[in-house]
Order: structure tokens, then sequence, then C-alpha cells
């Protein structure tokens, strides 16, 4: 039996075509290296084939053998983590339950519950759906992903028919275009750009910048704060050298700095407009200000000051119960026990998703799930710390828990990305074999 036959003979009992194509790299190369030896040893090319495939064992064995060990991988735990945090996600809309607190925000409780298993379906079809497509396809198509972006952002500031809570988006019938869906699109983008050995550090710098005036043309600053955390994280993470890192680094807190005088001396001179300073110190001195900007610091620490381990009877009106300041509201009404189990739920995301970085070798993968992970932890970590009074009110939602298509979709999309890498973390093939391959053939 020649290698061609026994190769065929080999992948023919390997159902995923990912690991047929890795396997016959593999077994292709190591066939070769005992072929030369015996060659070495003075048998003829024909002898030294033969002994070389001899040596393999049985193809068919073989090849059931390799067919369990090279099965794409699903990671379970991920999966049920998902799942569970979406059965809880009904929870915020559990306690919106209440007549007087219907009539006060004009809710219609049936139409949310609803609207929440779309949410879900449609998220659950999103991280399946990404779990099962090949993320390495992705790669070469960094450039096309970032235009997406700008795209996206262009059109929508051109064309805005709609603006909810100051942020401005595109209504078609029952679908909104919303700035947050050019996110995954740059996150794909620079993932693939900072993997990419050959790109030059002010190309990245020029593409950066333009995004950033993009998204303060829009006026979305919480996107913006999140679009500049993956980017700086995917940064630190890239092939870039230390000295190239740290000049950027330098460069930025330099930048920093300026703008911090910079609006400084317009405060002083009076230049920055009153309702902007009011919103920065209602965060700083909510109770001074609780009649105006304060108000809503002021209420939802008194909401949970109270709640006890299993909430209150007394429930207060939270502004944004269902959406920025969901957490708030379910330690109000379930109590810091319930609080207490949604943070760990969604720390194990974080923690999964570490683990599984670990393993992950290919540089376009290792920064998809990096970029997937800061999305996560930045929406995570800021709406707790709002809840808490350590940050300031911007429209940055919880994970799966907020109300709306934005929470559940975006970060099913980072599950799915997950997924998708981890699913194929055995086969990840560099250039040189594939082009062993391709002479050996």
């Amino acid at each position: 039996m020649n290698i061609s036959h026994f190769l065929e003979t080999v992948t023919n009992e390997i159902k995923s075509k990912e690991a047929k194509q890795y396997v016959k790299v593999e077994l292709s190369q190591h066939i070769q290296k005992s072929k030369q030896s015996w060659v070495q040893r003075g048998y003829s090319e024909i002898e030294a084939e033969e002994k070389a495939v001899k040596e393999m064992g049985s193809p068919i064995t073989l090849g059931k053998s390799l067919n369990k060990l090279h099965r794409p991988k699903v990671d379970w735990l991920l999966i049920s983590l998902l799942i569970v945090t979406l059965l809880l996600s009904f929870l915020p809309i559990m306690a919106l339950n209440q007549e007087r607190y219907l009539d006060f925000f004009n809710l219609n409780f049936s139409t949310m519950i609803q609207n929440k298993v779309i949410f879900i379906i449609i998220g659950l079809i999103v991280a399946i759906g990404i779990m099962y497509f090949d993320y390495r396809k992705l790669k070469r198509f960094g450039y096309l992903f970032y235009a997406a972006g700008v795209g996206l952002i262009i059109f929508l500031q051109l064309f805005t028919n709609s603006i909810v809570n100051g942020e401005q988006m595109i209504s078609l019938g029952g679908i909104d275009i919303q700035v947050w869906m050019a996110i995954p699109l740059f996150l794909i983008a620079w993932a693939s750009i900072f993997s990419n050995t050959s790109f030059k550090l002010w190309h990245c710098i020029g593409l950066f910048a333009f995004s950033i005036y993009l998204f303060l043309w829009i006026a979305n600053l919480s996107m913006l704060f999140i679009y500049i955390v993956i980017v700086s994280v995917l940064f630190l993470q890239s092939k870039f050298s230390r000295k190239e890192k740290l000049l950027v680094v330098g460069a930025a807190a330099i930048l920093m700095v300026g703008i911090i005088i910079f609006f400084t001396v317009s405060y002083m001179k009076g230049n920055i407009a009153h309702y902007q300073v009011d919103r920065l110190l209602g965060f700083i001195a909510p109770y001074e200000h609780a009649s105006g900007s304060g108000y809503q610091y002021v209420t939802l620490e008194n909401a949970i000051k109270n709640a006890g381990m299993f909430g209150t009877e007394n429930i207060i009106y939270i502004p944004d119960a269902d959406t920025i300041l969901v957490f708030g509201n379910l330690i109000q009404t379930y109590g810091y026990a319930l609080g207490i189990v949604i943070f760990v739920i969604l720390s194990a995301f974080l923690a999964r998703i570490w683990i599984i970085l670990k393993s992950i070798k290919e540089p376009f993968g290792k920064l998809l799930i990096i970029g997937g992970a800061t999305l996560f932890a930045t929406q995570f970590l800021y709406s707790v710390g709002v809840t808490f009074g350590l940050l300031p009110l911007v429209s940055i939602t919880l994970p799966f828990m907020s109300y709306g298509l934005m929470p559940t979709v975006l970060n099913a999309f980072i599950v799915g990305l997950v997924l998708s890498v981890y699913r194929r973390k055995h086969f990840i093939q560099i250039k040189r074999e594939e082009k062993d391959l391709s002479s050996f053939q």
C-alpha cells in the first residue's frame, strides 16, 4: 500500500472535514520522515515507502482511533452557563410585574416577555451558528470588516430617523439599526489586523484615529469607551514590539493629560455646557444634586441599601430598572443573594473563557477570544460599578440580564466566537504544512 492509498483509507474513517485535512498533513509528514530513514538504510524509494506505511499499522484501526481523538470540541460548560444565564434573564422582567411599576413606566408585561423570548431564540441561534462557522475564514477579511463598521456608523449618522434616550438609530419596521452593531465588526477587524505580522504600526494608528472620529461624530460615548478598551487590550496583546507598545501608551497618556487640561481650562472659562458640568457633579456629589442630575444615583443607593439577602417589600422605583440599572433593581427585588449568584455566574463566563484562551495557540483565534472577553468584561464590570456608585451612569448594560436585543445578541456573539475557536483548536495548520502536503501530492 502506497502513502496516498494509506492516507485515503485512514481519512475515510474520520467524519470531520477539518480533521481529515489536519490528520492528512500530520500523517504525511510522519510517513515521509520514516520513508527517508529507510532510504538512508539502502532501500529503494518503493521499498522504503512500503515499510514506512507498514509501520503505521492498520489504516482502518488508526482512522477510527483518530476520529475519536480529533472530533470537533464542544465546550458544554460554556453552553450550560449561557443557557442558565438566559433563563435567569427573565427575572428582571418578573421584578417589574407589579401594577404600580407597570403604570409608572408604562410597560406591557406580556409584550416584554414575548420580546425576551424572541431575543433569547435569536441569541441562541447566533451563538450556535457562529460556533459551527469556521472563524479562520474571517481572518483575511479584516479590512472588509473595518470598512463595514465604518460604513454602518456613517449610514447611521446620515439616515437616522429615530432617537431613543439620546441614541441615534434607524428604525425599519420592527428592526432598529444601532451603533453597537458596529462593535462586533470592529472586533473581528482588529483581531485580523493585529494578527497580521506585516501590518505597520502607523497604519493601525491611522485606522484607529479615523474610527474614533466616527464614534465622536455620532456622539455615542458609551460605545466609544467600549471600543477604545477593546482596541487597547488587543493592541497590548498584538505582535508589535515592547518598544512600539510603550511608545503608543506614552503618547496616549500625554494625549489624555492634554485632554484633561483642555477641559479643565474650558470649565474655568465657562466654555463647557451647563448640563455637561451638571451631570458630572451629579455623580461626584449626588445628594447635593438629588433633585436633578444626582437623582438616579440617590434613588439607586436608597433602593439597594435596605435590600437584605432576600430583597425588600418597600420597592423604590428605579429609572431604567430593566436596562442600565437592572442589577440594582434585581438586588432590591430579590436581595443580595441573587445579586451574588448573578455576579458569580457572569464571572464564571470570564473564568471559563480565560481557561479556554490558555489552550489556544493560533494568533487570530486568540485575539478574537481576548477581544470578546474584553467586551464582555467591560459591560459586566462597568454595570456593577454603576450599581454601587463607583462609576458614572452611561448607556452600558449588564450582559444577558438587561432587557433588549443588544445585551442578549451581542454577548451571544461573544460566546459563539469562543466556542468556534475552541471547536477548532486542534486543527490549526501553518502554511509550511500545507505546502508539504501539496508537494507530496
